[in-house]
């Protein structure tokens, strides 16, 4: 098993970062690889222990990359874990995210852990880091 590791620092506040990554509206504006392949993102959170989350990232192909699990961890507003599961694949992994307060900001981390070996996680690595740059570009926007 292998692991994927991603993180950046947001100009701002922990709890619209939090709410950033929890509410499925903003989810669907920004939860993608790249802004430029893939259109909005179908988002669905049930926010509490054992509750699914569900993304389905729409490419402009047409072609759905959908992922869903059950959240496993719940530390409102620093930290949010749950499991990951493509559809059609038997693996799952767990996704575990922590927000920390920084001067004039939020640091967002992200490790993906249980991925298949080092080649899948340096796809789920470069995918979680597109998806920084894409929050990036909808904070800007």
């Amino acid at each position: 098993m292998a692991t994927a590791t991603a993180s950046r620092t947001f100009p701002v506040d922990l709890a619209t970062m939090w709410s950033l990554w929890t509410d499925p509206g903003h989810l669907g504006r920004w939860f993608r690889p790249s802004v430029d392949e893939y259109g909005a993102t179908l988002a669905s959170v049930d926010l509490r222990e054992g509750g699914e989350v569900r993304f389905e990232m729409i490419r402009a192909t047409g072609e759905v990359h959908a992922v869903s699990g059950r959240i496993v961890g719940l530390e409102p507003p620093h930290r949010l874990s749950y499991t990951w599961r493509w559809d059609g694949e038997d693996n799952e992994s767990v996704v575990e995210l922590a927000f920390t307060e920084t001067d004039g900001g939020t640091n967002v981390e992200i490790t993906h852990t249980r991925l298949l070996d080092q080649a899948d996680a340096e796809r789920h690595a470069a995918g979680w880091n597109g998806m920084l740059g894409s929050l990036v570009r909808d904070s800007a926007a």
